[in-house]
């Protein structure tokens, strides 16, 4: 770093491409007024930068691309365990809007990825079970099985679909940080609401109640008064930094182990060896429930092309609504 760039932090030599556009999204998404506050865009290139990178590096660690198809439904257990037959494969993807969106502009293309998330759901069932020679009956087991599958990002190449879910990953994290804005807007109100209240009760108090309700209303003007100055605009910077400087605290993968059966009955990791183990990859906090994900790799799923089956269920689905 230069001399000048050490003394005024002026290091603009290794601002990304991606940067300020990046920048420009985060803070339009937030607040579009701090874009003439002080401190734009200076202020919001370290922590933009931060949550840029970890989420270019959270695209690239989702495990994949997976090949969805018929084929791979039958061979793959990791496939065969997303899904609960084969017709449902091709069914999950007709429903996507994304893809319904991606055919649109893209009508011959016959390959895609994509970043496919799923709910992974486990319900206890009574069923049978062979122990060696003896088939035991009533036994309690663990089903695993997945729904709301949906598919995002979808694009020509892995890499595209990669940064456009770096897009989205991002996109949520600059989330997190209008949240905490929101949150303390709705404290805000609140606040107003209860002093509103105390006001009132302070009018009827009598000579005996009044201190006590003079002194709560004077602690309640001190929290309206420390709520509405972390509202200013300047104050925002603290926002972006506090979620986007720490974004493994609010959106991460977390790999689970799960053994299963050709059934999608749970077995103990005792009852076989960890190469049996799927591991699943759950992305918290992109919303209110985690998401099992992974990239998927489309191509050929059936004769007549993937597009024409997506037209049709579009327009069966156009029948029933």
């Amino acid at each position: 770093m230069s001399l000048f760039g050490q003394l005024f932090g002026n290091d603009r030599e290794k601002d990304t491409p991606e940067l300020l556009p990046a920048i420009e999204r985060a803070v339009s998404a937030v607040e579009p007024l701090l874009r003439q506050a002080g401190g734009y865009p200076e202020n919001y290139r370290k922590p933009v930068m931060a949550a840029l990178e970890y989420a270019h590096s959270l695209a690239a660690s989702i495990p994949g691309p997976v090949a969805v198809n018929r084929e791979s439904y039958a061979k793959d257990a990791f496939v065969h365990a997303l899904f609960p037959s084969a017709d449902d494969v091709v069914d999950a993807f007709c429903a996507s809007h994304a893809l319904q969106d991606y055919y649109r502009g893209f009508p011959a293309a016959d390959e895609l990825y994509a970043l496919m998330g799923m709910r992974r759901c486990e319900k206890t069932m009574v069923g049978v079970e062979l122990t060696g020679e003896v088939v035991q009956r009533d036994v309690v087991q663990k089903v695993v099985y997945f729904t709301s599958h949906t598919i995002e990002n979808p694009a020509p190449t892995e890499q595209q679909a990669r940064d456009q879910a770096a897009w989205s990953f991002f996109d949520s994290l600059v989330g997190k940080v209008k949240q905490r804005i929101e949150a303390r807007k709705q404290d805000k109100l609140s606040q107003l609401q209860e002093k509103d209240m105390l006001v009132a009760r302070l009018r009827a108090a009598d000579a005996e109640t009044r201190p006590a309700l003079e002194k709560e209303l004077t602690k309640m003007m001190a929290h309206i008064q420390a709520t509405a100055s972390s509202l200013e605009l300047h104050n925002y910077t603290d926002d972006f930094e506090t979620v986007l400087l720490n974004p493994e605290q609010h959106l991460r993968l977390n790999q689970v182990p799960i053994v299963l059966d050709s059934m999608g009955i749970r077995r103990e990791s005792g009852d076989a060896s960890r190469d049996e183990a799927v591991v699943f990859n759950e992305l918290i906090g992109f919303d209110r429930r985690n998401w099992t994900v992974t990239m998927v790799h489309c191509s050929n799923m059936q004769s007549e092309s993937f597009a024409t089956r997506l037209d049709k269920a579009c327009r069966k689905l156009a029948i029933y609504t």
